[in-house]
């Protein structure tokens, strides 16, 4: 299971509001940059690219290998 990107919901490319606001008027305003174009969250941990799995205690997004490590240093 993987996360979907906070930027794009998943999507891969972003969405904009032609007005602004909540306006339904949207278009497709190019490849999402946080996720680039994937639609899954990365891995924030010390430049980690891989796919997220899930979050630490403070929100990071950790992939398998990272929430791993991260688990295993809580028990130490």
């Amino acid at each position: 299971m993987m996360l979907f990107c906070h930027k794009c919901q998943g999507e891969g490319r972003k969405i904009e509001s032609r007005y602004g606001g909540n306006d339904p008027d949207t278009y497709d305003a190019g490849v999402c940059e946080a996720c680039s174009g994937s639609g899954h969250e990365a891995c924030h941990n010390r430049g980690c690219d891989e796919p997220a799995i899930g979050f630490d205690d403070d929100g990071n997004a950790l992939c398998q290998d990272c929430l791993m490590e991260w688990t295993m240093g809580m028990h130490e």
